[in-house]
């Protein structure tokens, strides 16, 4: 640390207390402190320990603690609380201030090296969401620098603009369609390989039917009451039992499964109901994968079947010239976009707070902002097919006022049937391993 500091005990009158006194090796002037006492032995004393909390940078006086050493200190005293997420989402952001403030010390994170760090990330193609929630994650790190009294106060931080609201919304990708779905298992054999293959199909059906997040899939259990997450079977309806340190809420929950996963899931065999619900080893070596590796591997299956969920244009440095210039960003689909899948279409068939416990969600503004009311064609279609309905089923065509109801009051047509491809039978998903049964039509 800053061990050139230095403190000594000086006199500023006869009448008055004594004062301790240091080189601010920052801006190199001096800076007084009363030690509230005229005993120079007491005052001595107070010099020590001022000398150490200044070269430890503990003091709010000067902030001189090395920004390197508080993450280190934020790293091993606040995060082994937080989620697991949590301290990777924390790990992220320190890299990037790392990358684009450089800070020395502490200190450096003033309001000026703030503003610096959002331009910064505009310029990359960042989006306000994410820019918006980087600087909440370290506003949140120096909140407790302050409190600790490491620094004076907690830096003003730079306005983001509101993500904006429409058809696209704030989502990160987009639900998955039943045709590209069907794109996706039709990959799954060329990416994993033959001999687990029948697994990770298993697994999209899963997430289509289920709406589970992959952490929650991957830790989803048959037995186990006590901990983890269980599907429970002893009541009259199949239920998902989640404990505190596996539910994002940190809730012990009891919560519905939706009818069609259910359903998947009574079609298991009583004796194969044992241990975790999807089995998911590595291509190679057959060892279970964590939920990030399983991860992975979808979006892998997402590349490989040529499913896009989003597209947009950042600007990147070019490694042979030191230019930025633009660059098309692609996102292929990833388990959590089937997880969207499940929540538009449950947005269409029950309220906003069953919605919010069939995604369990912890608070219904997560439903309302994600699912409900995103695609207006479908809620005019529902619209005009509960009016015609209660003025006793008019026949499509007929004009009600200058308007034609012919275009919505059609019933989707069901997708075709997928061409058989392998005759051998998948007792969880009810379908042929190769998907070739998996009728769309009938979500």
């Amino acid at each position: 640390m800053s061990d050139e500091i230095r403190v000594t005990v000086v006199s500023v009158g006869d009448k008055r207390p004594l004062s301790l006194r240091w080189i601010d090796p920052g801006t190199g002037r001096p800076k007084f402190k009363s030690a509230r006492t005229r005993k120079r032995s007491e005052a001595e004393r107070a010099a020590a320990a001022l000398e150490h909390d200044l070269r430890e940078g503990k003091l709010a006086t000067n902030a001189r603690m090395l920004w390197q050493d508080f993450v280190v200190k934020f790293s091993q005293q606040v995060l082994p609380g937080r989620a697991v997420k949590t301290r990777q989402e924390f790990a992220t952001i320190f890299r990037m201030i790392d990358r684009l403030a450089k800070p020395e010390r502490l200190g450096d994170m003033n309001a000026t090296r703030l503003d610096e760090l959002a331009a910064r990330l505009r310029a990359e193609g960042k989006s306000e969401a994410t820019i918006k929630t980087y600087l909440a994650h370290l506003r949140g790190a120096l909140v407790w620098a302050a409190r600790l009294k490491w620094i004076r106060a907690v830096p003003e931080f730079p306005d983001t603009l509101r993500a904006p609201k429409g058809s696209g919304g704030p989502m990160k990708g987009r639900p998955v369609t039943g045709e590209e779905l069907w794109k996706l298992l039709r990959a799954t054999r060329k990416v994993v390989g033959p001999k687990v293959a029948k697994h990770y199909r298993r697994l999209l059906v899963g997430l289509w039917w289920g709406g589970l997040r992959i952490a929650e899939a991957v830790a989803l259990r048959w037995d186990g009451m006590s901990a983890g997450l269980v599907v429970d079977m002893t009541g009259r309806r199949p239920m998902l039992r989640i404990d505190a340190a596996h539910e994002k809420g940190h809730r012990d929950r009891l919560l519905p499964l939706a009818p069609e996963f259910a359903r998947l899931l009574q079609r298991v065999p009583q004796a194969r109901r044992r241990g975790k619900v999807f089995a998911l080893p590595h291509p190679k070596t057959g060892r279970p994968l964590p939920a990030d590796e399983v991860s992975a591997l979808v979006v892998r299956i997402g590349k490989a079947a040529g499913v896009k969920v989003r597209t947009k244009v950042k600007s990147k440095v070019d490694p042979k010239t030191g230019e930025r210039r633009p660059v098309e960003m692609v996102k292929f689909a990833s388990a959590h976009d089937l997880r969207r899948s499940f929540g538009e279409r449950w947005a269409a068939r029950v309220m906003p707070p069953q919605l919010m416990e069939l995604m369990r969600h912890e608070s219904i503004g997560t439903t309302m902002r994600f699912y409900v009311g995103r695609n207006a064609e479908k809620t005019a279609d529902a619209a005009w097919a509960a009016y015609e309905a209660a003025r006793g089923g008019q026949q499509a065509g007929a004009k009600v006022g200058p308007i034609n109801t012919s275009v919505n009051s059609r019933p989707p047509a069901a997708p075709e049937a997928a061409p058989r491809n392998d005759a051998t039978r998948d007792t969880f998903t009810g379908c042929d391993v190769g998907a070739t049964r998996f009728e769309l039509a009938t979500f």
